[in-house]
């Protein structure tokens, strides 16, 4: 009877043993997965530091401004992006909120240290980021900033046959403008008369423009009334060599008779194109209103 006792109790306790095993089990299944704590460098588009870039056609995510990517022959190719700064912000894609534009470094184990500008677009949700401009390698940033929807970064550089070893010297600027999300260089950037500026005659036309816009020194200049009418036409004329890739400066004069005061108009410029080919013509507009 005893013996009976004791198997009964020892039965007992391999089944109630068994259903707490089967009970671990599940609960480790099922409940230890939503207790994994939440990782505090997850990626946020709320935060222009974390989110990602096109470099070069390379999709690179920043984490607290940061980016490691090893390649696949390892980790001496390690290729690491940082966040440098130079932020401006100001409304780059015409939606009436404020982007964030800056600088970034990469380096990838050897001796160079390539800087880029980018681009952080507000959106409703967060911020997106564009492709990213390369400015040179060891360059001395200098200045950024937004000033009538276009992005322009200044920095020092090197002469052309100057060795990596020379410190940058020779001051250069970038203008940037985004158009359809992508970050790009714009030929021509007017720095007056500014969009929308009240204008009477004789009117002071500056700025820069790459070198082929230019042909023996010059490019066309229209002022348009509000009913497409031209009232007057001039040159933009070259203020250094022009035959060059890079950017020069440009001057002009437009005299004319104004229409109504109030009235708008259209001022034009336009890349000289002696070939007369189509495919060659570009133009950029400012629209003004007449004093």
């Amino acid at each position: 009877m005893t013996k009976r006792i004791l198997f009964g109790a020892a039965f007992i306790i391999i089944i109630a043993a068994g259903a707490v095993a089967t009970w671990m089990n599940f609960s480790s299944e099922n409940i230890t997965p939503t207790m994994v704590p939440v990782d505090k460098t997850a990626v946020s588009a709320k935060n222009h530091k974390n989110i990602a870039y096109d470099i070069d056609g390379t999709s690179v995510t920043l984490v607290n401004g940061v980016s490691e990517m090893v390649a696949a022959e390892g980790p001496a190719s390690k290729t690491v992006t940082r966040y440098f700064g130079n932020e401006a912000m100001g409304d780059l894609n015409k939606d009436g909120t404020n982007d964030i534009a800056f600088l970034l470094t990469q380096e990838s184990g050897g001796s160079g240290t390539f800087f880029y500008a980018v681009v952080a677009l507000k959106t409703s949700t967060g911020y997106k980021g564009t492709n990213a401009i390369l400015l040179g390698d060891r360059i001395a940033p200098q200045t950024t900033e937004i000033r009538n929807g276009y992005l322009i970064v200044n920095y020092a550089d090197r002469a052309e046959n100057e060795p990596m070893t020379a410190r940058p010297s020779m001051g250069k600027s970038k203008y940037l403008v985004v158009e359809n999300g992508a970050l790009a260089e714009t030929p021509v950037f007017i720095e007056s008369p500014e969009k929308g500026a009240a204008i009477s005659s004789p009117l002071t036309v500056s700025g820069v423009a790459k070198g082929p816009w230019y042909f023996e020194a010059s490019f066309p200049l229209l002022l348009l009334d509000e009913n497409g009418k031209t009232i007057a036409q001039s040159h933009a004329t070259a203020q250094g060599e022009w035959m060059t890739t890079e950017y020069v400066r440009f001057s002009a004069a437009l005299e004319f008779t104004a229409p109504a005061a109030g009235s708008r108009g259209t001022l034009i410029f336009k890349k000289d194109n002696p070939s007369g080919l189509p495919e060659h013509d570009d133009s950029r507009e400012v629209p003004v209103v007449f004093k």
